[in-house]
């Protein structure tokens, strides 16, 4: 499960890299680590309206939910759902085809474990720029949007720096995420393996990264452990 994100980017670089503008700028914050456990909203981009920069919780609850986030994700967690899964799901099967979006990041987390121990990765973009995530998102009987990331174990190079468990997030350039919002994606298992396309770096971080509770100035800084080896997506 991907549970941590992280959103470093300034109102001004988010828009202008998906030329869109916030419904509500003052209410964006910046955050090296934004918890998912805890309930978090997050800047989405959706298929109804690609040039404006909206706000959903993370964490996907049914169409027209009327009760409390946490009661939901204490029965299921919805933070991530995995497109080869989604379908024995009735409730989110159709906001897959009807009501997809992007989720805007500057990077997210990954961890790889090795003699016993479990390492974490910060994955991000070159300079840090905004990218996207590939998701889903409903609106609940009060107006607001909830979100979950969609995952695949499609090809891709992130096994190389997280080896417990198949699913990755599907990151997108800018030409690929107009074609996860568009009406006439077909998403067939060929077609989804096409659209994660960005070329993404990583590092190492602090294993204080794995506290909830600690987020420091540095938190996001490449950090050096003896014995580990070189790893990378490629």
């Amino acid at each position: 499960m991907f549970y941590k994100l992280s959103n470093t980017n300034n109102v001004l670089k988010i828009e202008d890299a998906f030329d869109a503008k916030f419904k509500y700028p003052l209410l964006y914050k910046t955050a090296p680590i934004i918890n998912g456990l805890s309930e978090q909203s997050l800047p989405v981009i959706t298929m109804n309206n690609p040039k404006q920069i909206d706000y959903a919780i993370w964490g996907i609850l049914p169409q027209e939910y009327k009760e409390d986030w946490d009661s939901f994700q204490s029965l299921t967690n919805t933070l991530n759902i995995s497109i080869n899964k989604i379908n024995t799901l009735d409730w989110a099967y159709p906001l897959l085809n009807e009501q997809r979006c992007l989720v805007i990041v500057s990077g997210f987390f990954t961890s790889y474990l090795f003699d016993g121990e479990v390492y974490p990765f910060f994955v991000y973009e070159e300079n840090h720029k905004p990218f996207a995530l590939a998701g889903i998102y409903s609106t609940l009987a009060d107006g607001f949007l909830s979100v979950s990331l969609i995952t695949t174990a499609l090809k891709n190079d992130f096994k190389n720096i997280h080896n417990i468990g198949h699913d990755f997030p599907i990151a997108m350039d800018n030409a690929h995420c107009k074609k996860w919002l568009s009406n006439d994606l077909e998403l067939s298992n060929s077609r989804i393996e096409n659209i994660n396309r960005l070329e993404l770096k990583a590092h190492t971080i602090s294993r204080e990264f794995y506290k909830n509770d600690i987020i420091y100035d540095d938190v996001l800084e490449p950090a050096d452990y003896v014995g580990l080896p070189i790893l990378s997506l490629k």
